[in-house]
């Protein structure tokens, strides 16, 4: 692209362009006249008959004029080969405030502004020409405003002097842009002599005022002693971490110190589960002493997916109810990886470990003072368990009102005195109902850790809910691998001790018979019970001997044998119909038979819809039958129909479509990784630790 050049940066003007300056003629032929008398150096300008002057030639006060009418001009954009290389931007330009780098920028704008002039006249000219537009006010209007914003002062009356841009020029040739910016006094982050004792009485777990503790140090530290306003400014300047150490335990000092996100991707559901125990803020009915207590809620959670996988309720979070929340767990989603847990005396025990070690899993704990580490539980502890209890006229958390909180508490304990039912207080099986339905509305909602996806409905991006990442999962290979349902029926449930009467067993307002408690008559047994199923108890005996089940109401038969109550109630129908029969012949002298007549049948053609539909499900699954893949249920043999598949394909030969699948998708697997590593370590098995994270 051409650029038409000024005439300032050639160096030569015409006698038109000259025509009117201050010390010359007004008019372009006098122009002409005058440089001629004087001599001046002339040439012929390209392209064109008119004679051009040089620059040097000029009178002084035209070279002053000529100048000062280009000051602020915009350079023309060099070619690309006289481009110069850009400059890179000098160390330190990312500690400098906004402030200073707008005062630096309006600094560059002057100096630049000189190197441009100084093309054609010496440097001190060029900044003399400078100072006198800035002094007289006839700079232009971006120079202007820079001129306030360079001198970085607080009074915008001050202007440009000589030595100020001569330091600016040599500053910019010795560091850059960097050495124009302003320096800024920083912060005097020294320790005053009284910080030590001040904070003495200041830093402890009482948090006293700044005003308390200060008079604490001015009662009983010898003067001199700061005021009040230099205590709270040195105290401005110290991180929350360090100003709150010793006010705040570590537990709570944590939430303000940096932290790591712990990310979970590569884990596959059933990877790691994570369980913690919590105190249900709201009284419920206990099933078995009918008094108010606040029930302990153990919840495990699977950190792939955030679902809630198994819970237990107890009275406290003792092993019992780890081991009845991983039971049921277990149970419902198949076995786990790593059992992920605190310190607690419910999860650091023995009876744990060799519950964890028959499954085939590993447990490890996380750091004392860490729950952050567990955040993954900590979180639904708010949002289920402590929601439900707001929902409840029995909550007695610290958002309660205290008065409306001793009105339910006195109203409650006055009926349980008198043995009626509490009805501000749910009993179990509601809490238990309302519990469930609270565990299925969080599974199924979106959960803000998830993957986001597009919702089929609505068309708008939405996370994952826990079960739709469950389900994810399992689409793209996974499969649980089922407990054994000796190991799942042998672990721990909550006991209780009770004695036998002739088979008979009292457990909960209800009788539960077992036939082998015959010989265990008189005898006190121990019973294992679910409240997710009350139909049946475990037996044991006091020594943990297996007894068995006892059914509820196992030995109740009919008072009489059903057929013979049919054929009861057939004849005393058929002479209930003779007694009408005669009445009706009394009253119209004739014979009358009554009878049933039964209900007509459905339309013929419904049921004909009825069986061509089941007729075509069943060819439907036949042909899925025909397609059906298997997949072994043990780990060792999936990892072997892995390699069994892959020589077949690597052969060509034509496989269902599912075990394509599954081929693709398992090497995937944590599982056929692990056992890829225990093949190639000639059989030999990883060893299994515990250890803290």
């Amino acid at each position: 692209m051409n650029c038409q050049t000024s005439p300032m940066a050639r160096g030569w003007y015409t006698a038109r362009e000259l025509a009117g300056l201050p010390g010359l003629p007004g008019t372009e032929r006098n122009v002409r006249e005058f440089a001629k008398r004087h001599g001046w150096e002339a040439q012929r300008r390209i392209g064109s008959k008119a004679l051009e002057y040089s620059f040097a030639v000029l009178p002084t006060e035209t070279q002053n004029a000529l100048i000062a009418r280009t000051v602020g001009e915009a350079e023309p954009q060099p070619t690309p080969a006289e481009a110069e290389p850009e400059r890179q931007p000098a160390p330190g330009h990312e500690q400098l405030t906004d402030a200073q780098r707008r005062v630096m920028a309006a600094r560059v704008a002057f100096v630049r502004e000189i190197e441009r002039m100084a093309q054609m006249v010496s440097q001190q000219r060029a900044i003399e020409t400078l100072v006198a537009l800035a002094q007289s006010g006839d700079l232009t209007p971006y120079l202007a405003e820079r001129v306030v914003i360079a001198n970085d002062r607080k009074t915008d009356t001050r202007t440009l002097s000589e030595r100020t841009l001569k330091r600016w020029v040599s500053a910019f040739k010795k560091q850059g842009e960097r050495g124009l910016a302003p320096k800024r006094r920083k912060a005097d982050m020294s320790v005053p002599p009284w910080a030590g004792e001040f904070l003495k009485r200041y830093q402890r777990p009482q948090k006293p005022s700044v005003e308390a503790a200060y008079q604490l140090l001015v009662e009983q530290t010898e003067p001199p002693h700061p005021s009040i306003h230099q205590v709270r400014r040195w105290l401005a300047k110290l991180s929350p971490e360090a100003r709150e150490r010793g006010r705040m335990g570590p537990r709570e000092l944590k939430a303000l110190q940096p932290f790591k996100r712990r990310s979970t991707d590569g884990l596959w559901p059933n990877d790691v589960w994570v369980a913690d125990g919590h105190t249900f803020d709201a009284e419920v009915i206990n099933p078995l002493t009918g008094q108010a207590f606040r029930p302990e809620v153990t919840m495990i959670i699977d950190w792939a997916t955030r679902r809630i996988v198994g819970f237990a309720i107890n009275l406290a979070e003792s092993t019992l109810a780890t081991l009845d929340a991983l039971r049921d767990a277990v149970s419902r989603v198949g076995m786990f990886a790593l059992f992920y847990v605190d310190n607690g005396s419910g999860f650091d025990n023995a009876s744990v470990y060799e519950v964890v070690d028959r499954l085939g899993g590993t447990i490890t704990h996380s750091l004392p003072y860490n729950s952050q580490a567990r955040g993954v539980i900590e979180r639904p502890h708010q949002s289920i368990l402590v929601r439900l209890a707001k929902s409840l006229d029995s909550y007695i958390g610290a958002d309660m009102d205290p008065e409306a909180a001793n009105r339910v508490h006195k109203l409650s304990r006055k009926a349980i005195k008198e043995g009626l039912k509490p009805a501000q207080l749910p009993d179990f099986q509601s809490f238990f109902d309302r519990l469930n339905a609270a565990l299925d509305a969080y599974n199924y909602r979106p959960h803000s850790a998830l993957p986001k996806i597009r919702d089929l409905e609505t068309g708008k991006l939405r996370h994952r809910s826990p079960m739709e990442a469950w389900k994810s999962a399992e689409a793209e290979g996974f499969e649980a691998i089922t407990a054994p349902a000796d190991v799942v029926a042998s672990l721990v449930r909550p006991q209780e001790t009770r004695k036998t009467h002739r088979g008979e067993v009292r457990f909960a307002g209800g009788i539960y018979f077992l036939e082998a408690l015959r010989d265990f008559h008189g005898d006190e047994v121990k019973v294992a019970w679910d409240y997710r199923d009350a139909s049946r108890v475990g037996v044991y005996t006091l020594d943990g001997e297996w007894i068995g089940e006892a059914i509820l109401d196992g030995n109740a038969t009919a008072a009489m044998p059903q057929a013979m109550i049919q054929r009861a109630a057939d004849k005393r129908r058929q002479g209930q119909l003779n007694t009408l029969a005669k009445k009706a012949k009394t009253l119209t002298g004739k014979d009358v038979e009554i009878r049933a007549i039964e209900p007509a049948a459905p339309a013929t053609h419904h049921q004909e819809r009825r069986i061509e539909q089941a007729r075509a499900y069943a060819k439907r699954l036949e042909a899925d039958e025909m397609q059906r893949f298997e997949i072994p249920q043990n780990k060792v043999e999936r990892y072997r129909l892995w390699h069994r598949l892959d020589a077949q394909i690597q052969e060509g030969k034509e496989l269902p479509a599912a075990a394509i699948r599954w081929h693709a998708t398992y090497q995937k697997h944590n599982d056929f990784r692990a056992i890829a590593k225990v093949m190639d370590a000639d059989g030999q098995p990883p060893a299994r630790t515990r250890r803290a994270m």
